[in-house]
């Protein structure tokens, strides 16, 4: 699987940033594989107390939220996503979850995002920024419905990293530490911490490579 024809890897980019069809479900459990300790540390900033509520940019199939809800049972937890086919598996895979009403996965446009003002304590996302159509735009609709005082935690692969993944100039916007903080303070955020992590993966072609990952946190003031 090292070598993908350049379709192979403009199809997977495509399936990457919107996973539907057969091998969408496919793509989610590997980016499940490839992703769940850079999710988990994401998942470990977030300020969790009883009766928060929680936004989920980009969840995929959601398989760890379980993660979220050990580490406090009576959380509202939200997940929104671009793909159908992602919030029709996430809601399958978290029933014990969603019939409860503790999550809601949601279908969204990666534009707007359909919440009142400071409705969420807390928000978080992970390798979804490259995606994201207009930044600028997106994240004062995230700086919008964050309560103040409440933090987004912005986990991504940087630039130096990503640039060397072949499917990469295939639809992704790439960042280093420094552009991603720019974005964040020109939308008002003040920046908590900066963490770079490094981790072995299995990359989407099977290949063990060593990658590192940034998160940041910020807060809305």
């Amino acid at each position: 699987m090292g070598n993908l024809s350049e379709k192979e890897l403009q199809e997977l980019a495509g399936q990457l940033s919107h996973p539907n069809g057969e091998n969408g479900i496919h793509t989610a459990y590997s980016m499940n594989v490839a992703n769940d300790n850079m999710i988990r540390h994401a998942i470990d900033q977030v300020e969790t107390k009883a009766h928060s509520k929680i936004l989920e940019i980009g969840p995929g199939n959601g398989i760890h939220i379980k993660y979220l809800f050990e580490k406090e049972a009576n959380l509202n937890y939200y997940g929104i996503d671009v793909s159908e086919l992602m919030v029709e598996e996430a809601q399958k895979l978290n029933s014990e979850f969603t019939t409860s009403k503790k999550a809601v996965f949601e279908l969204t446009d990666g534009e707007k995002i359909s919440h009142p003002d400071s409705f969420f304590n807390n928000i978080f996302t992970a390798n979804t920024i490259y995606f994201w159509k207009n930044p600028e735009e997106y994240l004062t609709e995230i700086f919008r419905v964050l309560q103040p005082e409440g933090t987004f935690i912005l986990a991504f692969i940087p630039k130096e990293v990503m640039e060397k993944i072949p499917f990469s100039k295939y639809g992704f916007e790439l960042y280093d530490t420094e552009k991603a903080k720019s974005l964040l303070e020109a939308t008002g955020f003040r920046i908590e911490t900066i963490v770079s992590e490094q981790e072995e993966v299995l990359s989407n072609t099977g290949e063990v490579k060593i990658r590192t990952f940034t998160i940041i946190k910020a807060l809305k003031p």
